[in-house]
């Protein structure tokens, strides 16, 4: 019977454990002016699984470096104060006794299993090594805490409820002179009785001036009463200009 080494039995079961892989992430240089070097020093990394988490910061070669990555499913996010950057799901498998590594872009919301591009693979060489890759992370955009404060805009004064109410008030001030005038007779007349009437109804003093109490006690008819009214009116004009 062979004895047993115990030791290199330990060894052999903490070997999947051991050959964990090795995850550089760089950052892509995006269209805008950006270095990584500039960076501020709270900037990390963070691998999410459903055990616990894996967080890392910046190295020299501006990389977030992950050592020791067992297999598994993990979500990238990177923690910046400055920029905004994309989130990527990477993937540690065994084949063929392989560890191979591939990233994809994600999307935060979707399902898990909606993958965008390819943001990096590769496997170890031989079997039983572990396996190092390079992910490559886009920047989204720059994070901005202030509202910028907007200019003189005449588009945004003309679209003013307030301002369109003025011109169309003004607009129906001057236009209304050249309606009338354009009027029939008939049309006129209606109209300045129409007017006539509001002044009355919107003044009660006056309306109460031109009644005549006499004629109403008499029996008058109101239509009497306004013609007599008005015939009076016009033969006192006529005295004054004579």
């Amino acid at each position: 019977m062979v004895p047993l080494n115990y030791p290199l039995a330990f060894v052999t079961l903490l070997l999947p454990i051991t050959l964990a892989a090795q995850i550089a992430v760089s950052i892509s240089h995006p269209t805008f002016p950006f270095s990584a070097s500039t960076l501020s020093s709270s900037t990390s990394a963070t691998l999410h699984a459903a055990g616990a988490s894996l967080r890392t910061v910046l190295n020299r070669n501006n990389k977030f470096v992950f050592g020791s990555v067992p297999f598994g499913s993990y979500l990238l996010e990177i923690h910046s104060r400055e920029f905004v950057f994309e989130p990527l799901r990477i993937d540690i498998t065994d084949v063929d006794g392989k560890n191979y590594i591939k990233s994809w872009q994600t999307f935060q919301g979707n399902e898990w299993d909606n993958k965008g591009e390819i943001r990096g693979e590769s496997d170890a060489s031989v079997a039983g090594s572990s396996a190092n890759t390079d992910v490559y992370v886009n920047v989204l955009g720059v994070k901005d805490y202030y509202a910028k404060r907007l200019g003189f805009s005449i588009m945004s004064l003309l679209s003013n409820p307030m301002i369109l109410i003025a011109f169309f008030s003004l607009a129906l001030l001057l236009g209304m002179p050249y309606l009338v005038e354009n009027m029939d007779e008939e049309t006129k007349a209606e109209f300045e009785a129409m007017q006539k009437e509001r002044r009355t109804a919107a003044n009660p003093a006056a309306a109460m001036q031109n009644f005549d109490l006499a004629g109403w006690m008499a029996g008058s008819k109101p239509e009497a009463l306004q013609t007599s009214t008005d015939e009076a009116t016009n033969e006192g004009q006529r005295r004054r200009k004579g």
